[in-house]
């Protein structure tokens, strides 16, 4: 599978609105380079960071849009109190091991899980704000969901949570989550009982953890053989760029692979959700949800019209013709351990074309850098 994906030749995020410095710091994690905030200087005693957090929650509300998400407290309990997660971030820290320790996942289940689950949780609720997304669903009673890097699973409780609250015929979700780090899926597994025990999910879940490290594009395509279903939610929160800074894949975009083994997986009404860090990749000058963009605009353009970009929007009307542009989300997760903490990321939905087509209409928000260079980088993220 030869990827002939092409990066704008002047693609650094600093000729738009917003620095490449507000995208985020690296953090370590079972998984990932993470998305805490960088420091900002305080003006007058009001830290930047707060205000611009402030401004990000204010216009999310009039717009109806959800961006921030409090830790549900019966679930901060079980991660806290009974896992003994601990809430240490560490941003210096950006290298990857799938053989970090115990406690060292115990870091990442307080620091990263809490971000993840909120990310999931909002992104996957906005996306249910589109009337004819939540009618397409609404009636099912069995939802199966692949999570691929799953980590211990914060975009899984998240994914789990919503769904629960939006569809009332919901009876059973089935969950394959693959990972490298054993004792995260080992995490992962016994947080789940925890979940289901607390008497707080509805449903009944059936999980199906497996630690696989995947190293080639055989080992991929070995994964993907083991799934022997049609799957309603596909997953990735955070991780592919894990894959870029260790050239696992070689020459290959990750997006664009990723995208190529796991889209045919869905059901006919089924979205393949594609979310990484907003952050520089090391000794470039291009930033990852601008890799994230072109391997994925690549692969639309290569697929017969099988598939198609359902969020953002902009994506939907301009990825046959855009190179990949730099945006970003912001969200903000409030628990036992820090109020408002932030996660910037860069995400895109995908799924079948025939879909696509019955969910977007034209007088959804078409607004990017696309079609405005200056245009701000949340934009195509405001519905």
């Amino acid at each position: 599978m030869e990827d002939n994906t092409k990066l704008p030749l002047t693609a650094d995020a600093s000729l738009y609105n917003g620095q490449p410095t507000d995208t985020g710091s690296s953090c370590p994690s079972a998984r990932l380079t993470s998305c805490t905030p960088s420091i900002l200087n305080n003006k007058g005693g009001v830290s930047v960071e707060n205000a611009m957090t402030n401004l990000v929650l204010k216009f999310s509300h009039i717009m109806g849009i959800l961006k921030h998400k409090d830790l549900p407290k019966w679930l901060d309990e079980i991660i806290y109190t009974d896992f003994g997660a601990i809430f240490e971030p560490h941003p210096q820290d950006v290298v990857y091991n799938p053989d970090q320790p115990y406690e060292f996942v115990r870091i990442y289940l307080g620091t990263y899980f809490p971000r993840s689950y909120a990310e999931a949780f909002c992104i996957v609720n906005n996306l249910f704000e589109n009337e004819k997304f939540l009618s397409s669903i609404y009636a099912l009673e069995e939802v199966n969901i692949l999570d691929f890097c799953c980590g211990t699973g914060g975009e899984i409780i998240g994914l789990i949570d919503v769904l629960q609250s939006k569809l009332p015929n919901l009876r059973r979700i089935n969950i394959d989550a693959f990972d490298a780090n054993p004792d995260a899926i080992l995490f992962l597994y016994h947080l789940i009982e925890a979940v289901v025990e607390s008497g707080n999910v509805r449903v009944n879940i059936n999980i199906n953890p497996q630690g696989l490290y995947v190293s080639s594009e055989q080992e991929l395509s070995d994964l993907v053989n083991l799934t022997n279903v049609q799957y309603h939610f596909i997953v990735s929160f955070k991780a592919l760029n894990e894959f870029i800074q260790h050239g696992t894949f070689k020459d290959k975009n990750v997006y664009s692979l990723i995208s190529s083994y796991f889209l045919p997986l869905l059901s006919d009404v089924g979205v393949l959700i594609l979310s990484d860090v907003a952050t520089k990749l090391n000794n470039s000058g291009l930033f990852y949800p601008q890799i994230l963009n072109a391997g994925i605009n690549s692969f639309i353009n290569s697929c017969n019209n099988e598939f198609k970009t359902l969020f953002p929007y902009p994506c939907y009307f301009y990825e046959m013709t855009c190179n990949g542009c730099y945006m970003q989300d912001i969200f903000t997760i409030s628990h036992s351990r820090k109020k408002n903490d932030v996660s910037k990321v860069a995400y895109r939905i995908l799924c079948r074309k025939k879909f696509a087509d019955v969910i977007v209409t034209s007088d959804v928000n078409q607004f990017c850098r696309k079609n405005n260079p200056l245009a701000d980088k949340k934009l195509p993220y405001n519905h």
